[in-house]
């Protein structure tokens, strides 16, 4: 095989040609799919790609399946199907003996595995001893405890002991976070500078093209949706703030005189107080914010983004181990953001142009933003525009493997 040197400059990253002999493993994990689906379709411009993926429908419904580069193998078809505590720990068995006959059997240079992978760790001295690089994508700097009491605590116990993040985390060759704040995290607890490695989230541009979607649109949900809402979208957990979100729209209730409507969307499988909140509201506030507690289909989100006014993140601090996703899609939908000041989210809004920052859990300040991007369309749409604008500039999937594919060709000294 034959390397590239990459010369220093401000990312560490030279413009050199890329090295297209080189062959990719991309592991994919359950939840990530449509993202590392994506990313293949995008890296499929430089490299030869074994992807093992999760999902079918994502590696169609992202445009991968038209990239003859890459060779899609469905490894959920090894695994028993189901979520309960003995499938997950026969999951955990499944996907062990299944990474075995993949990691042993394949022909590849480098294998880049998506946050935190069961059972992963134990062919990392296997990977070493056959001079493979290891690249891992990390989300979520520190294993969340998603659950109030034993079962959280069991989660995240499980979690650590079959993904061991710490033994991933020193032999990967470079990490992916991101988020500046991420490495920051990551550079405190004694992860080499040299090894992370800060790349922008990439926009959500397949959805775009709304032909592409496989599963057929429901109509009744289209119909049910109000034009022109303010979104909370994404997985409801108890560090999302939807309660900051809920205060303030019945604060904005008191002050604005229009209408208005807030639509949450997205799933709660953690606990039912993700929820409670919701549940705790009367007749006259349920007239103004509606909830869907449901899977959101793919294509469900298109809808849901383009019948937005913006898009609010009212994130806690407990989020500030994690990147998101949503701002990326808003982006790709031109529409604004209002987001806490959480570090991982500030990075992504440039207050007063792409959006609006406001003080975490200060629901009065989230209000006073609302009604601002309420009673004027004008800035909201120029918001928008600078937002789509920024996604194309700095967060395009073509510029992320762009990036990406220059760190491939690295080589330490």
């Amino acid at each position: 095989m034959r390397t590239v040197d990459i010369e220093n400059s401000d990312n560490g990253i030279s413009d050199k040609t890329p090295d297209e002999s080189l062959t990719l493993l991309l592991l994919d994990n359950d939840g990530f799919s449509d993202y590392t689906s994506y990313l293949a379709r995008g890296l499929a411009k430089y490299h030869k790609i074994i992807f093992y993926g999760f999902s079918e429908k994502s590696y169609k419904a992202t445009g991968a399946i038209k990239e003859k580069s890459i060779n899609f193998c469905n490894i959920a078809e090894k695994l028993p199907e189901g979520y309960s505590t003995l499938k997950g720990i026969a999951r955990v068995f499944s996907l062990f003996f299944a990474l075995f006959d993949i990691l042993t059997k394949s022909e590849y240079d480098i294998v880049h595995i998506q946050e935190h992978l069961p059972a992963f760790f134990f062919f990392i001295p296997i990977l070493k001893i056959k001079g493979k690089r290891i690249f891992w994508t990390l989300h979520d700097v520190k294993v969340f405890n998603p659950a109030k009491g034993l079962s959280g605590k069991l989660r995240v116990l499980f979690l650590k002991l079959v993904c061991q993040p710490r033994v991933v985390t020193k032999y990967s060759d470079k990490i992916i976070v991101h988020a500046q704040s991420l490495k920051e995290q990551l550079e405190a607890n004694g992860v080499s500078e040299k090894k992370i490695h800060v790349i922008p989230h990439f926009d959500y541009g397949y959805l775009l093209d709304f032909d592409s979607v496989p599963d057929a649109p429901n109509l009744n949900f289209e119909k049910n949706i109000p034009d022109e809402n303010i979104l909370f979208f994404g997985d409801i957990a108890p560090w999302k703030g939807l309660e900051i979100l809920l205060d303030a729209a019945k604060n904005v209730r008191k002050r604005f005189g229009g209408e208005f409507h807030v639509l949450v969307a997205g799933r709660s499988f953690y606990e039912d107080q993700d929820v409670s909140y919701y549940e705790a509201l009367g007749t006259e506030e349920r007239q103004y914010i509606q909830m869907y507690n449901k899977w959101i289909t793919k294509s469900e989100i298109p809808i849901l983004l383009r019948k937005s006014k913006f898009l609010v993140l009212p994130y806690t601090n407990a989020f500030k181990y994690s990147s998101s996703g949503v701002i990326p899609l808003a982006y790709t939908f031109s529409k604004p953001v209002i987001a806490s000041n959480v570090e991982s989210l500030t990075e992504y809004v440039d207050h007063g142009k792409t959006g609006f920052i406001f003080e975490t859990g200060n629901s009065e300040q989230l209000a006073n933003y609302i009604i601002e991007l309420l009673e004027d369309n004008s800035k909201c749409a120029e918001m928008g525009k600078n937002a789509y604008e920024k996604m194309l500039l700095q967060m395009s999937l073509e510029r992320y493997c762009e990036t990406l594919n220059k760190l491939y060709q690295m080589r330490e000294l």
